[in-house]
């Protein structure tokens, strides 16, 4: 049924604007022979899809819309990708007539363009910071609606502003009987927002620093206080009475020599400062370190990144101020108490590319008693509770066909996990181990998942 609303929508869209508007089908097809990191046991797992995607482009305008309803075979349940860095899904449902499961994959960006001021409006994901990985804003929850605008204050000076609904997963009580008979229930969860700016700097030709500063509200469909792109929040937040949540960020990149790059992102969450060069603080943090270099190596590109966030980052005193969205963190995709090195070699030849990558992943427990004891300044030694592990090591072609849009894609990975599945939140330590070796091969039409 959603399905063929999007077609009639588009073919009028088309109608309207036939001399401009692009419309494509997209078609996807994934099978992977024991589940690579989308899964913790040695289950194969596949993955297809179709939809449909339209770009239209006139004057002022640029209209951007992709819809796919993907399909799953296999051993899986919700927790698909929750120890991967691939994007996350809103959700997972059985299939009512046949076996396997399905969701749907929804983006569409709206752009207007007026001098140096770019509006943008619509469901579409973001990712801030010169790393593979985000501390920040990243792509690992699935999109959410947001308005907003990239400014060219300067040649040399970017302001970037968003405010984005999220999804809470916490039951609105007050309103919990509103879709609810004898015969049909439905949910409303608890109203959370966030707004966020982001000043770009071009220090000189090698040299760009950027600063960042996001607010995480709830229990209000929209404040007005935050809807102001220019002024800092953390004052707002404390004038508003200090129920919200705010977190600050900083990156930095230098152009070493000519294709070699080094960079920098900090994340903090909380701000105290006459507790900032204190033992005991509630300056809590996040860091990453990375470099990469082009054209080296075959004339291949290298990336080497180490991500670290401390174990009471992201999470709030107040859960409905989590900094996520469908249970989903929106900065790292490890979450709190996490930690990931990465290696990452890729090499184009000619039309293909060929890459080799390894990452290691640990992330420890986070339970509620452990919020509360961090804001007591008494929580425990990193992962004295317990830590789940995840390393893989892939080799991957991807090869276009004669076909515009058209492309394969072969993967042979080795995943090992170490008490993957514990339960974080509730300090239950029964995991799984495994050390499997995956093959995948993948077929795409003009639709390219977001992944790692």
């Amino acid at each position: 049924m959603r399905y063929n609303k999007l077609k009639i929508i588009i073919l009028l869209i088309s109608l309207s604007f036939s001399k401009d508007i692009r419309v494509r089908p997209l078609l996807l097809y994934q099978y992977s022979s024991d589940g690579s990191d989308w899964v913790y046991e040695n289950n194969p797992i596949t993955i297809f899809g179709a939809g449909l995607g339209a770009y239209y482009e006139n004057n002022n305008w640029t209209i951007e819309a992709e819809y796919i309803q993907l399909g799953f075979l296999g051993k899986l349940d919700e927790g698909l990708y929750d120890f991967s860095p691939i994007q996350s899904f809103p959700y997972i449902d059985k299939s009512k007539d046949a076996d396997g499961y399905w969701t749907e994959y929804a983006n569409a960006k709206i752009v207007y363009s007026i001098k140096n001021i770019n509006f943008e409006f619509g469901k579409f994901d973001r990712h801030w910071g010169p790393g593979k990985r985000a501390l920040h804003i990243s792509r690992k929850p699935p999109s959410y609606p947001q308005i907003g605008f990239k400014w060219k204050i300067a040649d040399n000076l970017n302001l970037t502003y968003f405010h984005g609904f999220l999804n809470s997963g916490l039951l609105d009580s007050n309103r919990a009987d509103i879709y609810d008979n004898d015969f049909s229930q439905r949910s409303i969860n608890v109203t959370r927002n966030i707004a966020s700016h982001r000043i770009e700097w071009n220090l000189n030709s090698k040299i760009k620093l950027s600063a960042n500063e996001t607010v995480i509200y709830a229990t209000r469909d929209l404040d007005i206080h935050y809807l102001i792109p220019v002024v800092p929040f953390y004052p707002i937040e404390n004038y508003l009475g200090d129920t919200d949540n705010i977190q600050m960020g900083c990156d930095i990149s230098i152009d070493l020599i000519e294709d070699h790059k080094l960079y920098m992102g900090f994340f903090m969450d909380e701000l105290t400062p006459e507790w900032l060069f204190k033992n005991k603080n509630h300056n809590w943090f996040a860091w990453q370190f990375g470099y990469n270099a082009k054209n080296i190596l075959f004339n291949g590109n290298l990336s080497v990144e180490f991500n670290w966030t401390d174990q009471r980052v992201y999470k709030h005193k107040y859960i409905v101020n989590d900094f996520y969205s469908y249970g989903q963190p929106l900065g790292f995709w490890a979450g709190p108490h996490a930690e990931e090195y990465i290696l990452d070699y890729l090499l184009p030849i000619k039309e293909n590319k060929f890459s080799i990558s390894y990452s290691i992943a640990k992330r420890g427990a986070i339970t509620e008693q452990m919020v509360e004891q961090n804001y007591n300044d008494n929580q425990n030694e990193r992962y004295a509770s317990g830590y789940e592990e995840r390393s893989i090591f892939k080799i991957k072609l991807i090869r276009p066909s004669r076909m515009e849009g058209l492309q394969y894609a072969i993967t042979i990975n080795q995943v090992k996990f170490i008490n993957a599945g514990f339960n974080s939140s509730e300090l239950n330590m029964d995991g799984i181990n495994s050390n499997k070796i995956s093959s995948e091969f993948g077929i795409s039409y003009n639709f390219d998942y977001p992944g790692d």
